[in-house]
């Protein structure tokens, strides 16, 4: 365990397996153990194999123990020949069945999913043949309590819709320090990205710390950056003006232009979340330069909410190995309520698609968003919670798999507020 993240792949996924099954056997002397090396797959390694098997291990753990043991601890089959061994009867019904699970399984479909009885209402039926193929997918569809047919539940609960949402209060963004007066002529400038009815802005707190001259006004203007952002005018007035020994507060509206984007990152690199940018005081003639990190959460557009059936079409359609996954951890007291998570992801345009507990573990409930950026990319969120935890697990899906980590530290900071 030491030496796990310098092991070879091969190693370290005997060590997770290993790890799991002295779990499974000695629970009380292996807990930090097994806690330790699932966070190492899952958080750390960037070897998917690692992490898809820490994830299985993971969720079968926190879900069904039993089940664990019995795949972690079962008896290996003896492996033989069963290859003229099936009933001819049944061997015509896979031939028909070939392309499908039937023909893996070995097994005719009624065996392994589970139908819903005929009458009932299903939102997601467009016809028969959607609905076979999303029962497929789904290792069966199981009714809800509501009578609707849950496409996201592979535990066969159904799917919740969320109830009245209380007020969230609005979000004030920090601004971070990203000039000092050596380099500004004696002005220290803080800045963040934020979005104020409907509006991109660069928000900048300007303190006059050794400048003789008043700045009154400002002229701005923006390196290509990764979201095409630019100022919708190169001035920006301080009104009142920011005498020395005094601090005033200001803003720049900015808009997206596809002549302002940078070139994209190399396949399998992040996009760079940095703005660069430059500020010219009129008053005193001097031009100084900074960059500004930008929060993906500012450009979040109001038109981000998806139809459900949308959604798990864009869900399924999306590689499972693009997923990205983090834990946010000792959230505010009440800030891992699903109610005021939805009310304040609502108010930054972050959309509500669903909820519903995950089965066999009491106390948690996984609820699933959408969010459009006003350039137009789509991103999934899976947000799992548990009662009485202050804490969140996030798996977020995209297309656009040079944003995705942009868009999980936007979720990750809207939770945290």
């Amino acid at each position: 365990m030491e030496t796990f993240e310098e092991e070879d792949p091969a190693v370290q996924l005997q060590l997770l397996s290993a790890t799991v099954k002295c779990f499974l056997k000695n629970p009380e002397d292996t807990q930090d153990m097994v806690q330790r090396v699932l966070d190492m797959a899952t958080e750390e390694s960037d070897n998917p194999d690692l992490r898809d098997r820490g994830f299985i291990y993971w969720r079968l753990l926190s879900t069904d123990p039993e089940a664990a043991k019995m795949v972690v601890l079962g008896d290996k089959p003896v492996i033989e020949d069963d290859t003229f061994k099936l009933d001819p009867s049944l061997l015509n019904v896979l031939i028909g069945q070939i392309a499908t699970l039937s023909s893996v399984y070995h097994k005719p479909p009624e065996s392994f999913v589970v139908r819903r009885g005929a009458g009932e209402a299903n939102e997601f039926d467009d016809d028969d043949d959607d609905e076979d193929e999303d029962e497929d997918y789904e290792g069966g569809a199981a009714a809800g309590g509501d009578g609707e047919v849950d496409l996201l539940d592979m535990g066969g609960l159904g799917i919740a819709d969320g109830g009245a949402a209380p007020a969230a209060r609005e979000r004030q963004v920090p601004l971070q320090k990203v000039c000092g007066p050596e380099k500004s002529g004696g002005l220290e400038i803080s800045a963040a990205f934020t979005q104020k009815k409907k509006k991109i802005r660069l928000e900048m707190e300007i303190k006059n710390i050794s400048s003789p001259t008043e700045v009154t006004s400002l002229a701005i203007q923006l390196n290509k950056n990764a979201f095409g952002l630019s100022p919708s005018s190169q001035q920006i007035v301080c009104n009142p003006p920011v005498s020395q020994g005094n601090s005033g507060r200001t803003f720049c509206e900015l808009v997206t232009t596809p002549n302002m984007m940078s070139p994209p990152p190399a396949a399998g690199q992040p996009a760079s979340p940095q703005v660069q940018i430059a500020i010219k005081n009129m008053q005193s003639g001097s031009v100084f330069y900074f960059a500004v990190n930008c929060n993906l959460e500012a450009l979040f557009s109001a038109d981000g909410a998806m139809e459900r059936s949308a959604f798990i079409e864009s869900w399924k359609s999306i590689d499972d190995r693009s997923e990205l996954y983090g834990t946010v951890s000792d959230l505010p007291p009440g800030a891992a309520d699903i109610e005021s998570v939805t009310a304040k992801f609502k108010q930054n345009n972050v959309f509500f698609i669903a909820r519903r507990p995950v089965p066999g573990a009491e106390g948690q409930e996984v609820v699933y968003f959408s969010m459009r950026t006003v350039t137009g990319m789509e991103f999934l969120a899976e947000l799992t919670f548990k009662q009485g935890v202050n804490a969140c697990k996030v798996c977020l899906k995209t297309e656009q798999s040079s944003y995705g980590l942009l868009a999980k530290t936007a979720l990750e900071s809207l939770l945290r507020y």
